[in-house]
């Protein structure tokens, strides 16, 4: 780094350099812009990043640091080793001559001091770094000063620190230490306020804790503190808890102040303090304050970086509004770079306007929050007939998402904007998407009528997967027959249209479905068990076809000891081709590549790499799957499940005779059942069709992002997934100039993203609603059935099915399923997830596989790899077994 002016080297609290972070850290830059607001800080300097610059200019520390910045994360005991090094070496460094004199020119002799580490990576929107280093109290006289100020120093090297940094991708030699030394504020009462309420995320309300003396007991959790929950809107006191006691009250006006802390008009200027301070950082701040003889200090400010984002754009009325997410609708819960999000956003939109006949934007509209992509569903949740509805059919894909809802609605109805579900509907659109509906609309009537008295029903699967592969590859076809990367993206962005009105029309025929299942449901009322067995084996649909093809890629190794051992070392492809018997197994693998290479997992996440690309995950499954199944496993446990149907099938008929018209009944439950496992099977088929598009989707943005790169626009192509489309159409417009993003910040945000817990539902001031808690007694997690059955075995949690394998045997415990997680399914003797229902994906494929599931909200953090549990689909839990 550059050499710094000794007039540099400390600075007071005020002016432009200390706002500067480069010079004074997060701490001390913040500081400065809370005094120049005219905040009341107390006195103080900041001893600058270019004394640890001086300080760190050693040959051994520059090593150790460099040797730091090799250590793998997973290695903390290399890593340990290694700070507290650093630590004594920065300990042991004298501070220079100069630095000690313009600090002794800074010290008042006769007051009393508190050191605060203030370091360049620190008290940022994306990394807090709260508690990292170190702060020392008390300080009396030059000496004492200069020994926390060189402890602060070397606490850039905690171990704490230096794990905080390597989990969030911070260099440790890109981070620098400046050290706030202020006088000390003999403090009456202290506390923390924050600008949104952590608990529920709502932005509206501050949350206030505070205590008697210093702030660390606070800040430190060691005595329970008073808390007051305030409305910022409106001023008032919602809540005043005393801590310690049970003395409480509401706050309001003429209530008894005894005991408490904080007066009411504290509190009212506390919180006006705190406005200003949201308003002067643009970001909900995390306060630190004291109040000594009266007076109010505020002490520090940093964003609260524990928030999950309030959805983006905000509504365009005052009101409240209450968003879904997409995301667990699909069973996809994972953070999504900008690209891909606005991707979806644009997607739901517009399937909204296409086929529902909204005209946009004065329609519903999506809007995304922490990468993650939200409907808005007030209208729906605010009225009475609208919102039983909407509970009803989350009920089969979401369960856990109705007591959130239920909360909002119950608790703050009248909130709600007033808003209708036909707002922005155009006429004109309606009765053209109707005009366009009808004939499919008519045709699947049609083949209902004559599936009634005709075989046609037995095509159903094949011709619905030919439709899926015909319509992928004409607009496939279409998106590359565009000249350059801006039209290919342009026409992408057009074909979704088209996919998603075809995916509906293709979706009426799984009427069929529902007509069947009411059918057989009258003819055999209460026959749960025989319907959950009708729903089993059902071998021509496109995902179990997909393993049991993997199956058979696996039993082609299973023969072949040479490239058997070769996949239990780890091999790739082209060194199991040299062995023996390698040839016709990597032939084998290929062709299942040509035919499934477009899925991957977390499909609709294209900015992943698809099987085609990363092969790894299907050879782990494969490995897994020799080192404790036998040939042709697969196929028999399939063929199980058909003849478990067929003993369904058989008992329907039984039950049928014995009611009212029982030889009538008996002679049409056969014929309904094969009609319903049939049209069952082709449900996946859009979502095939689709994954097709995705596939190509990521292409086309790949392609584009090399260009740019090599056109001048990008310097690196993968941060092509950090723009927007309309900015990556700009981009490609003029490549050989950067449009004006900031892709650093972007990273870091996504970065953050993908470190937050999304909420189902949230709110647009931010409160992410919770709804009542199970009551249950169960040893373990309580949550939806969604495939019947009981499973005993160890529990395997995989966030990312390309980074393990799983064991015959084992229960997979994932966040969520989908198509590309189906390889997993082959081993697995369970499933627990933490989204999902009875239609999504993970549960479709475990029912047709005869693998007991259950969702349960925090699954995978309850579970550790190794429990041993029980998945009971048939109610609902999962328990802890004793000898786990």
């Amino acid at each position: 780094m550059e050499t710094l002016e000794p007039k540099h080297l400390v600075l007071p609290l005020t002016g432009a350099a200390t706002a500067d972070a480069t010079l004074t850290g997060g701490k001390g830059a913040n500081l400065a812009r809370l005094i120049d607001a005219g905040l009341p800080v107390p006195d103080g300097f900041c001893v600058t990043t270019a004394v640890y610059d001086r300080l760190v200019a050693d040959a051994e520390i520059e090593a150790l640091i460099a040797d730091l910045e090799d250590v793998d994360p997973t290695a903390t005991g290399r890593q340990r080793a290694l700070a507290g090094e650093l630590r004594d070496r920065l300990r042991e460094r004298p501070l220079p001559a100069d630095v000690r004199e313009a600090i002794a020119s800074a010290v008042d002799d006769d007051a009393v001091y508190v050191a605060r580490s203030s370091a360049t990576a620190e008290d940022l929107p994306s990394a807090s770094f709260a508690g990292q280093h170190e702060t020392e109290l008390e300080l009396e006289g030059l000496e004492a000063v200069l020994d926390a100020i060189s402890a602060c120093m070397a606490s850039l090297f905690t171990d704490r620190a230096v794990a905080y940094r390597a989990t969030n991708n911070v260099p440790h030699g890109d981070v620098s230490m400046a050290v706030v030394v202020q006088r000390m504020v003999d403090a009456d009462a202290s506390g923390v306020l924050f600008t949104a309420d952590p608990t529920s995320g709502r932005r509206t309300v501050a949350s206030i804790d505070a205590a008697a003396g210093l702030g660390e007991s606070v800040v430190s959790g060691t005595v329970t503190a008073d808390n007051v929950r305030v409305d910022r809107e409106s001023g008032e006191i919602l809540e005043y808890r005393v801590g310690d006691r049970d003395e409480s009250n509401d706050g309001r006006s003429g209530d008894s102040q005894r005991g408490r802390v904080l007066s009411d008009e504290q509190v009212t200027t506390l919180v006006s303090y705190a406005d200003a301070i949201e308003r002067l950082f643009d970001t909900p701040q995390d306060v630190e304050w004291s109040v000594a003889d009266g007076r109010l200090w505020v002490l520090q400010s940093r964003p609260i970086t524990t928030l999950f984002p309030v959805p983006s754009p905000p509504p365009d009325d005052d009101a409240l509004h209450v968003y879904y997410s997409f995301n667990h609708r699909q069973g996809m819960t994972e953070s999504m770079p900008p690209l891909v999000a606005d991707y979806w956003r644009r997607v739901t939109a517009t399937t909204l306007g296409r086929v529902v006949g909204y005209d946009l934007p004065t329609g519903p509209v999506s809007t995304t929050a922490g990468g993650i992509v939200y409907m808005d569903v007030t209208p729906l949740v605010r009225s009475d007939r609208l919102s039983a509805r909407l509970f009803a059919s989350l009920e089969e894909v979401d369960r856990a998402a109705i007591p959130p809802l239920e909360d909002v609605r119950e608790r703050r109805g009248d909130e709600l904007a007033d808003i209708s579900l036909l707002r922005g509907v155009s006429p004109t659109r309606t009765l053209s998407t109707a005009g366009r509906l009808l004939p499919a609309v008519g045709r699947s009537i049609l083949a209902i009528v004559r599936g009634l008295v005709s075989r046609s029903y037995e095509g159903v699967p094949r011709r619905s997967r030919e439709w899926a592969d015909r319509l992928a590859e004409r607009l496939i076809r279409g998106v590359r027959g565009g000249e350059t990367h801006r039209d290919r993206i342009r026409i992408l962005l057009e074909t979704y249209e088209e996919i998603a009105f075809e995916g509906v029309t293709q979706a009426f025929k799984l009427w069929n479905v529902y007509v069947y299942r009411a059918a057989l449901k009258r003819l055999c009322p209460g026959a749960d068990e025989e319907f959950e067995a009708l729903g089993r084996g059902l071998r021509e649909n496109v995902t179990t076809a997909m393993m049991l093809e993997l199956g058979d890629v696996t039993d082609v190794a299973r023969d072949r000891p040479a490239v058997e051992q070769a996949l239990s070392d780890g091999r790739d492809l082209e060194e199991i081709r040299e062995v023996e018997g390698g040839e016709a197994f990597v032939a084998a693998f290929e062709d299942f590549l040509d035919e499934y290479g477009f899925r991957a997992p977390a499909e609709i996440e294209f900015s992943r790499p698809r099987y085609r690309e990363d092969p790894s995950p299907l050879l782990e499954t494969v490995r897994a799957s020799l080192e404790t199944g036998e040939r042709g496993d697969h196929r028999r446990r399939v063929d199980r499940l058909e003849a478990e149907a067929e003993a369904a099938i058989e008992r329907l008929e039984r039950r049928a005779a014995q009611a009212a018209f029982g030889s009538i009944r008996r002679r049409l439950v056969r014929p309904f059942a094969a009609r319903y496992r049939s049209y069952l099977s082709m449900r996946e088929t859009p979502k095939y069709a689709l994954s097709q598009l995705l596939d190509e989707t990521r292409h086309q943005v790949l392609a584009a992002g090399e260009y740019l790169e090599r056109e001048g626009g990008l310097d690196d192509a993968a941060d092509v997934w950090l723009y927007d489309f309309d900015e990556l159409l700009s981009a490609l417009a003029s490549p050989a100039e950067p449009i004006d993003v900031d892709l650093d910040a972007r990273r870091a945000e996504h970065r953050r993203n993908r470190q937050l817990r999304a909420p189902r539902v949230i709110a647009s001031d931010g409160e992410i609603p919770r709804g009542a808690a199970a009551d249950t007694d169960v040893d373990g997690l309580v949550g939806t059935p969604t495939s019947d059955g009981i499973a005993e075995g160890v529990a395997r949690v995989v966030h990312d099915p390309g980074d393990a394998a799983l064991e015959r045997g084992e229960i997979l415990v994932a966040p969520h399923t989908d198509p590309g997680w189906t390889p997993l399914f082959l081993n697995a003797a369970g499933l627990v997830t933490d989204v999902g229902g009875v239609m999504t994906h993970g549960s479709l494929v475990a029912r047709e596989y005869g693998i007991p599931s259950v969702v349960a909200a925090e699954a995978t953090r309850e579970i550790d790899t190794g429990d041993r549990i029980r998945v009971d689909g048939i109610r609902g839990v999962v328990e802890f077994l004793e000898d786990g």
